[in-house]
């Protein structure tokens, strides 16, 4: 997904905004593919491993999802700075409570 975002070369493009506007389909297109994948992959684990995982699991990979698709449809700079932070603060606030470093 890096390798998606950050370009060796920005040759016809104004920067990297410019850049993930314009790509932004495939982008966010091939992230929603990956949180299905990862849905369908801890669902083949088994129901007890799905249980053990919580709600959180699934709602927060549907929520992804759907922001995913809907950051794919939209050109709006400011659902997409919103999107992005509010993942970054999700993401490590999940990672600080998965590894019990807080709370």
């Amino acid at each position: 997904m890096c390798a998606l975002l950050f370009p060796s070369d920005l040759e016809g493009y104004a920067g990297y905004e410019d850049y993930f506007m314009s790509r932004r389909r495939w982008f966010l297109g091939l992230l929603a593919t990956y949180f299905l994948i990862d849905f369908w992959d801890t669902w083949l684990k088994g129901s007890e491993h799905f249980a053990s995982l919580g709600l959180e699991d699934p709602v927060s990979s549907v929520m992804y999802v759907g922001m995913c698709l809907v950051g794919a449809r939209t050109t709006d700079r400011r659902f997409h700075g919103v999107f992005a932070v509010a993942a970054l603060v999700y993401e490590v606030t999940w990672a600080l409570r998965y590894f019990s470093t807080i709370g």
